[in-house]
């Protein structure tokens, strides 16, 4: 005879099967939840590498119609003035977006042009860099440690750094490059050249000109670095004139009051024609962004000197 504690009851029974029957449903549930999130995973990824591919070629063609535009306004031309309109544009197809924004590199300051290529101070554009570092309440002692990063030799100025005083001791150890500048991005090489100081500095200079600079385009902060007579107000009356009378010659910057004298120091550091400009060019397509920044040399002898997408 059995005893009572090995026999099984239908009731312990009917609740282990009911234990299993919950434990197996929920890990069903659970399966099929994975089963559908990767499902949403793959279509929401390959649905972002499909705007993806879309969003790429049309960057990239942002950068050629902005080339085109420019070719546009400024054909059968001898001077350069761009209005807001010319500077950004936005297009707009169903999902599609492109945003175009346009900077004139020769409205800027050019780095290069602090140092002669014998690795000697260009004392005048040596200046021109110093006044627009006080005028955005920078140190000017940065106008040195750039020049020690672009000169030939190995001879620190005051504020500067060369390779064995200073870069060959960080950390990170490197040799200053005794050359000049290819991109705005080698600042953030060059000994106190913070990210905070290069985004302040970003939209006044640049390093692919030859120096003169672009009196047409340039901004308030950039003329009252041409001399040390120029004034906040004497730049905005650049600024008001060339909005009603673009300059076609740099000799009519004498017609500005404030310049009849001044105006003859600017022959050679001036133009009023550009070749060079950075185009912005941002493709958004659903949420998915892709962007291009390119700085090209425009005309018939066209001219990529950067890219960079992402």
């Amino acid at each position: 005879m059995k005893s009572a504690s090995h026999i099984k009851h239908p009731a312990s029974q009917k609740g282990l099967a009911l234990v299993v029957t919950l434990l197996i449903t929920a890990l069903l549930v659970t399966v099929i939840v994975e089963i559908v999130y990767a499902v949403h995973i793959h279509i929401s990824m390959t649905s972002s590498y499909r705007d993806l591919q879309r969003a790429s070629p049309l960057a990239e063609g942002g950068v050629e119609l902005a080339s085109m535009v420019l070719d546009d306004i400024m054909k059968g031309k001898t001077y350069t003035y761009l209005t807001e309109e010319d500077t950004e544009k936005v297009f707009a197809d169903g999902d599609k977006v492109l945003s175009l924004r346009v900077e004139d590199e020769q409205g800027k300051i050019s780095l290069n042009t602090v140092v002669y290529k014998n690795g000697e101070t260009n004392a005048e554009y040596y200046g021109i860099y110093v006044r627009l570092l006080e005028n955005l309440k920078l140190k000017n002692e940065l106008a040195d440690a750039v020049a020690d990063w672009i000169d030939i030799n190995d001879e620190p100025r005051p504020f500067g750094g060369e390779t064995y005083d200073y870069y060959q001791r960080l950390s990170l150890a490197y040799a200053a490059k005794n050359s000049h500048l290819d991109s705005i991005e080698e600042l953030l090489l060059i000994k106190d050249y913070s990210p905070m100081i290069y985004k302040r500095l970003v939209p006044f200079i640049t390093v692919y000109t030859d120096g003169r600079i672009n009196i047409n385009t340039a901004t308030k902060e950039v003329i009252m670095a041409l001399h040390s007579d120029i004034t906040e107000d004497m730049a905005q009356r650049v600024i008001d004139y060339r909005r009603e009378n673009p300059f076609h010659d740099t000799a009519e910057i004498r017609n500005v009051h404030g310049f009849e004298t001044i105006g003859f120091g600017l022959q050679g550091k001036i133009t009023v024609q550009s070749k060079i400009f950075r185009i912005f060019s941002k493709v958004d397509i659903g949420g998915t962004i892709r962007e291009v920044e390119a700085v090209v040399q425009t005309g018939q002898n066209f001219k990529t000197l950067y890219w960079r997408q992402r």
